[in-house]
């Protein structure tokens, strides 16, 4: 659309609100005219500028194709346990893990998504960069949470049947809609270990409510976004000539009513 013509618009709407204004405080009379902001005014379009966009379309085209994974099935996302919240989350934690092992600092002990992060479905067949910012569309970026675990202990307790999180390396049994017992890596929650929680600052800073109410011994804010993480961790996986597959396991058991 042509600059000026727009300029000149706003002029005569601007004008045309301040007769108004004075019409209503001096009973003046005022005209107006209606100009309609359509595809006629596109003839005179400025070159410059579509050539750019052009040239940044093509550059996000070739970035958002880029081919960085294969998959043997299309894979879901969805309460309490899923195949693609199962994935995400174990590529979490075994990055965590890694990240935390750089640095000497031990072991991650679980990893924490929230499901509604979790925007679309993996297809089948090719994986590219775009298919990880439809699932992975936030900025939200990795928080590595030390906690006691008697405070850990307050986000467990806040977990029903309906009301979870997408979890790495713990066990969760319910019955009757409630947490029956959990386990992390195999073994019982101990109330004064300090465990090591890999998240997202989302979840970090009170959203979804999970740790709203959890005190941390510390956590360490980085800057890497969950998105580049997966994207990378894909690469990683295609690179190893691993091709993406179902995760299911019984980290989720759900126990009939006695």
């Amino acid at each position: 659309m042509n600059n000026t013509k727009i300029f000149f618009a706003f002029l005569l709407f601007f004008c045309s609100m301040g007769n108004y204004t004075n019409a209503q405080n001096n009973n003046y009379q005022y005209q107006y005219e209606v100009i309609t902001m359509d595809s006629t005014y596109d003839h005179n379009a400025d070159l410059t500028m579509e050539t750019y966009m052009k040239h940044l379309k093509q550059e996000k085209d070739k970035k958002m194709d880029q081919v960085i994974g294969k998959s043997k099935e299309v894979l879901t996302s969805f309460s309490p346990l899923s195949p693609l919240s199962n994935l995400l989350v174990d590529m979490l934690f075994e990055w965590g893990n890694n990240y935390l092992l750089s640095k000497k600092m031990g072991q991650a002990d679980l990893a924490l998504l929230n499901f509604g992060g979790i925007r679309a479905a993996l297809p089948q067949g090719n994986i590219t960069v775009g298919d990880i910012y439809q699932i992975s569309p936030f900025d939200n970026t990795i928080a590595i949470v030390f906690v006691k675990g008697s405070e850990l202990k307050k986000m467990f307790d806040s977990f029903t049947e309906k009301r979870n999180a997408a979890l790495a390396n713990v066990q969760t049994i319910y019955r009757t809609g409630r947490l029956l017992s959990y386990t992390l890596g195999g073994a019982p929650l101990d109330l004064d270990k300090i465990y090591i929680l890999v998240t997202i600052n989302f979840i970090a800073l009170g959203g979804d409510d999970f740790l709203s109410q959890v005190n941390f011994e510390s956590v360490n804010y980085l800057d890497i976004t969950l998105r580049d993480l997966f994207i990378e961790e894909f690469k990683k996986k295609t690179a190893d000539g691993i091709e993406i597959e179902r995760v299911m396991d019984d980290r989720v058991i759900i126990r009939s009513t006695p």
